[in-house]
This record gives C-alpha cells, sequence and structure tokens, in this order.
C-alpha cells in the first residue's frame, strides 16, 4: 500500500491532482487509514502514468475517463483510443493549415510598405491587409487568427 505522497511521486504529479482524478472518478477511492490517510495500491501509479500519457496527447479527462471504464471492466478500450486519436489528428491538421495561413499572411505583411496613414488609420499595414484577406477566411479560421 502506498500512501499519497508516494503515489505522486512515482506519478510525477501533485497529491491534490490525484485527490482531484479521485473525486472526478478517474481513479478509484482510496482506502483510508485509521489514521485516516489515504492508501493506494501499484494499479493507483498505473492508472494515473495513463491519465498523464493520455493528456499530454491532448485528451481531456471527459475523453479519458471513459477509457478507464472500459478498461476497469476489462476491456481494452484501444479501438476507442484509435477513435480520440483520428478525431484528435484531424484537429491538428486543420489547426496547422490555419497557421500555415496566417504564416503566410505574416510574411505577407512584413513585406509591405507602410506608406501614409490616412486620418483615421492607425497603422496601414495592418488594416489595408485585413481589408483584402478578411473576406475569404472561414468563420472557424477567423476565431483562431483574431
Amino acid at each position: 500500500m502506498l500512501t499519497i505522497g508516494n503515489v505522486a511521486r512515482r506519478a510525477g504529479i501533485r497529491p491534490s491532482a490525484i485527490r482531484y482524478y479521485e473525486a472526478q472518478g478517474l481513479l478509484r477511492p482510496a482506502v483510508r487509514g485509521a489514521n485516516g490517510y489515504r492508501f493506494y495500491t501499484d494499479d493507483a501509479v498505473k492508472t494515473l502514468l495513463f491519465v498523464r500519457r493520455a493528456q499530454s496527447l491532448d485528451m481531456s479527462l471527459r475523453e479519458i475517463k471513459p477509457l478507464l471504464n472500459m478498461a476497469s471492466q476489462g476491456q481494452q478500450p484501444c479501438s476507442d483510443v484509435k477513435q480520440l486519436t483520428r478525431k484528435h489528428l484531424k484537429e491538428i491538421e486543420g489547426k496547422i493549415r490555419q497557421l500555415q495561413a496566417l504564416r503566410d499572411e505574416l510574411r505577407t505583411l512584413l513585406r509591405r510598405k507602410g506608406g501614409q496613414a490616412k486620418e483615421n488609420e492607425i497603422c496601414p499595414i495592418i488594416e489595408r491587409a485585413a481589408a483584402g484577406t478578411q473576406s475569404h477566411r472561414s468563420g472557424k479560421a477567423a476565431r483562431l487568427l483574431y
């Protein structure tokens, strides 16, 4: 049996995170000793390492919880993990395209000369560029870029 401090060190997280994961149902409740201390098994460390790794792959706790539930019922959630991975990969590829478009636009801005500002302009480089590029952006791209 491991104390919360030992589990935290092994999993590389803070004890408060362990309590949070327990409260969210991602980690089985700890056994309480007579002194009120929480005691965990090695399985808790394994679960927490899985959670950390899944989070590093951009999975949310809401996405991770069903995977853990399946595993606790003796099922391997690998097909669900692949489905989530496909979804995240598609989102990332979309963000990369949007960032590449932003990079191209910023490069274009850097090549432009400022010229004289009109009476109500703050900076003609930005204002004249925005007038020409805003119309071709989709709503989603505009939210990311602005």
